[in-house]
């Protein structure tokens, strides 16, 4: 995954913080963690595949 799409959430997630923090309104909190959770999950998707396909590409056989 390209950086960039990281970003879009980052920028999401600070947005979200943003309007909370100007308005008070907890939706705006929810929204945000909701978006910095749904981010974490993406990453840790990201670094398990990265693992599988730096596995597939060695020369040495792993158990899984």
């Amino acid at each position: 995954m390209t950086s960039s799409y990281f970003n879009e959430w980052l920028d999401e997630y600070n947005d979200y913080m943003r309007l909370y923090m100007f308005f008070g309104d907890e939706c705006y909190l929810e929204h945000a963690q909701e978006t910095l959770a749904s981010l974490k999950a993406i990453i840790v998707r990201a670094e398990r595949h990265q693992d599988i396909v730096c596995k597939i590409m060695s020369n040495t056989v792993h158990a899984y």
